[in-house]
C-alpha cells in the first residue's frame, strides 16, 4: 500500500475498534449499553466521523476548514444518534420487544440521514469565495458518489474471498480461519481498514472516476428523450382519459414521482457540470427543452393524488416522505422550466446563464440542495419526525371520530412509530369518557400488553386485560330466525382467555368478532360460531371457527376456511339466508379413523 493509503487505513482501524467496542457492550451487556441516548449518539459520530474524513480528502478544503466540518458533522450526528436512542429507549417494561431494523434508528431515519451526510460534505466543499461553485459541486458529489459504490463492492467481495478462503481449509479440517474471520473482534477492524484503504486507493485514481462518470452519465443522458416522449403523450392523452383511471391505480402519486425522479436524473446527466459540450444535437436539444414543461403537470398532477390520499386517510410516516419527495420534485421541474423564459430566468436567479441550454439547472440544484439539507435535519429531529406527525395526525383523526375504534391502526403505534407510538397508547389507554372513549381505551390497554407483534400463543395475554364487560361488548351477536340464546358468561372467558389449542384472534384490537349461537349438530345444546374478519373493509376476508361447551369450559371443534366477506355472512345470518345442511353422504371410520367422502366432479 501507498504510505499516502495510511491515514485512511487508521481512519478505519480506529472506526472498527469503536464499533466492535459498542457491538461488545450492546452484546454482554455493559456500559454504555444501559444509557441508549449515549449508545445512540457514540454509535452513530462512530460512522459519521470517518465517512466525513473520507468525502473530505482531496476536496481543495484547507485543513482548518476541513477540520471545522470533519467537527461539525460529528457533533450533528451525536444530537441525531442521541435522538434515535431516545426513541428506542422503552418507555416502560412491557415495551421491551426485538425490533426490526434496530435500537437506533428506523431505515427510513437512518437513511434520511446518510443522504444528509452526502450532500453536506461537497456543499461545503464547493463554497469558495462568498458563492458556490458548482462545477466543484458536481464533481466532488458523483466522484464521492461512486467511491461510495466501489467502497461496498470491493468490501464484500473481500470478505467473499475470506470466506472462500476460509471453507478451502475447513475442508480439510483446519477450520482455525473459518472461526477466526467470524469472531467480532476480528471482522470489525478489518472491514474498517479495508474501507479505509479502498478510499484512498479510489482518492489515489481520480482520473479513473472521472472517466468512468463521464462514460456512465454520457449513456444515460440518451435515455433523456425517451423519458420526456413518454411524458409528451401522457399529457397529451391527459384530457381524454381523465384522472379516474389515474386515480384508480391507487398509487398515482408514486408512479408520476418515480417518473419525475428519473427525468431530473437523466436531465443532470445531460448537463453535467454545465461546462461540456451539448450532448444531442441542436434539434434534438431544443426539442428536450420544450418537452420538459410536461414536468410541472406531472408534478402537479402528483401532488393533488397526494392531498386527497391524505385528506382521505391522514398523514402516515410514507406520506410525509412522500410529501418531501414532492417538494423536492416540484422544485426541481420548475426550477428547469424557468430557462424556458430568459426573461424571468434573468430576474430570479441572476447568477444562472439564460444564454446557454437549460441554464438554470445550477441554481436550481444548488437551492433544491439547501432545501433538502433543511427538510432532512427537520424529519430526522423531534422537529418534524415523520413518525410524531404521523402519530399525531392518526391519534387526532381516531378521537374526532374519523376512524372507528376498530380500524385504527394500533399495531403501528405498538410496533412501529418508535417511543411516539407508545406514548400515544398510554395516552389513549388512560382515557376516560363514554363508550367509544373506553372502547378505544381497552384496545389500546391490549395493544400495550402485546409481547409479540404477530399475536399468536401470546394473544391471550394482551386480551387478559380486558373484562368480561369489555369483551362482551366488543363481540357482536347475530339473531338469526327464531330465538337466539343469550351469550354465555363462559364463552365470553373462553374467548378473552382461551386456552392453546382454541386460540382465536376474535378479540385482537383491530379485528371485528361476531358471534352466532346455534345448534349445529343437533343435541340439544347450542354452539357458538366465532366469525373474525380484518375491520379495514366490508369485503376483507373471514375465518371462522366453531366452539361447542363441555361442562363450563369451551373448545374448539372445527373451522371454515375460504369464508369471503365478513359482511356477507352476516348478512345471511341475519335474513334467514343462511341453513344448516346435513352432508350428502355419511364419514366411514375403519380401526378409528375417519375419513369424509368428497363428491366427485365428473
Amino acid at each position: 500500500m501507498p504510505p499516502a493509503s495510511r491515514p485512511l487505513m487508521l481512519v478505519g482501524a480506529l472506526q472498527g475498534v469503536v464499533l466492535w467496542f459498542l457491538w461488545h457492550a450492546a452484546d454482554t451487556p455493559h456500559w454504555p449499553q444501559g444509557v441508549p441516548l449515549l449508545m445512540g449518539a457514540l454509535l452513530w459520530a462512530a460512522l459519521a466521523v470517518p465517512a466525513a474524513i473520507y468525502l473530505s480528502e482531496n476536496s481543495g478544503l484547507g485543513r482548518g476548514r476541513r477540520l471545522q466540518l470533519v467537527l461539525g458533522v460529528g457533533a450533528l450526528y451525536l444530537l441525531f444518534g442521541a435522538y434515535a436512542g431516545w426513541l428506542g429507549d422503552p418507555v416502560d417494561a412491557m415495551e421491551r420487544q426485538p425490533r426490526l431494523i434496530g435500537p437506533y434508528g428506523s431505515f427510513a431515519h437512518v437513511l434520511a440521514v446518510l443522504v444528509l451526510g452526502f450532500i453536506l460534505v461537497p456543499l461545503v466543499a464547493g463554497r469558495e469565495h462568498g458563492r458556490w461553485h458548482y462545477p466543484k459541486l458536481f464533481q466532488l458529489a458523483w466522484r464521492n458518489a461512486l467511491l461510495g459504490t466501489s467502497v461496498v463492492a470491493i468490501t464484500g467481495l473481500f470478505w467473499a474471498v475470506l470466506y472462500a478462503g476460509a471453507m478451502l481449509m475447513k475442508s480439510l479440517g483446519l477450520s482455525f480461519v473459518f472461526e477466526l474471520i467470524r469472531e467480532p473482534v476480528f471482522a470489525f477492524p478489518v472491514t474498517g481498514i479495508v474501507v479505509g484503504a479502498v478510499f484512498a486507493q479510489g482518492h489515489a485514481r481520480a482520473e479513473l472516476l472521472a472517466n468512468l462518470r463521464h462514460y456512465w452519465l454520457a449513456l444515460n443522458a440518451w435515455l433523456l428523450p425517451l423519458l420526456l416522449g413518454f411524458g409528451v403523450m401522457w399529457v397529451v392523452a391527459l384530457p381524454l382519459t381523465g384522472l379516474d383511471v389515474l386515480l384508480g391505480t391507487r398509487s398515482a402519486a408514486f408512479i408520476l414521482l418515480w417518473f419525475s425522479a428519473l427525468a431530473v436524473l437523466f436531465l443532470n446527466c445531460a448537463w453535467q457540470d454545465g461546462r461540456h459540450e451539448l450532448t444531442y444535437p441542436r434539434w434534438l436539444a431544443g426539442c428536450v427543452r420544450y418537452a420538459w414543461i410536461t414536468l410541472p403537470v406531472l408534478t402537479a398532477v402528483a401532488g393533488w393524488a397526494l392531498w386527497l390520499r391524505i385528506d382521505q386517510y391522514g398523514l402516515t410516516e410514507e406520506r410525509n416522505w412522500a410529501v418531501f419527495i414532492w417538494l423536492l420534485a416540484a422544485g426541481y421541474a420548475l426550477g428547469y422550466a424557468v430557462s424556458l423564459l430568459p426573461a424571468l430566468q434573468r430576474r430570479v436567479m441572476p447568477n444562472s446563464d439564460a444564454g446557454t441550454w437549460m441554464g438554470s439547472v445550477a441554481s436550481t440544484n444548488i437551492l433544491i440542495t439547501l432545501i433538502t439539507l433543511v427538510c432532512l435535519g427537520l424529519l430526522a429531529s423531534p422537529l418534524a419526525d415523520p413518525r410524531r406527525l404521523a402519530v399525531n395526525d392518526q391519534v387526532a383523526r381516531l378521537l374526532n371520530g374519523q376512524v372507528a375504534p376498530a380500524e385504527f391502526d394500533y399495531g403501528y403505534l405498538r410496533w412501529r412509530a418508535d417511543r411516539w407510538g407508545t406514548r400515544a397508547l398510554q395516552q389513549l389507554a388512560s382515557a376516560r369518557g363514554d363508550a367509544r372513549t373506553a372502547d378505544i381505551a381497552a384496545r389500546a390497554r391490549q395493544s400495550l400488553a402485546q409481547t409479540n407483534r404477530w399475536g399468536g400463543p401470546e394473544q391471550p395475554k394482551a386480551n387478559a386485560v380486558l373484562t368480561r364487560d369489555e369483551a362482551r361488548r366488543r363481540i357482536r351477536q347475530l339473531q338469526g330466525p327464531g330465538v337466539t340464546p343469550a351469550l354465555p358468561d363462559s364463552l365470553v372467558d373462553a374467548l378473552r382467555m382461551p386456552k392453546r389449542r382454541s386460540v382465536t384472534t376474535c378479540l385482537h384490537p383491530q379485528h371485528v368478532c361476531s358471534v352466532w349461537m346455534q345448534d349445529f349438530n343437533e343435541d340439544g345444546q347450542s354452539e357458538a360460531l366465532v366469525m373474525v374478519g380484518y375491520s379495514t373493509g366490508s369485503d376483507a376476508p373471514a375465518d371462522a371457527r366453531l366452539f361447542a361447551q363441555y361442562g363450563e369450559d369451551w373448545r374448539a371443534v372445527g373451522d371454515i376456511h375460504g369464508m369471503g366477506s365478513l359482511t356477507a355472512w352476516e348478512e345471511g345470518i341475519r335474513s334467514g339466508k343462511i341453513r344448516l345442511l346435513q352432508p350428502d353422504w355419511k364419514d366411514v371410520e375403519l380401526n378409528g379413523q375417519r375419513k369424509s367422502i368428497i363428491p366427485a366432479r365428473d
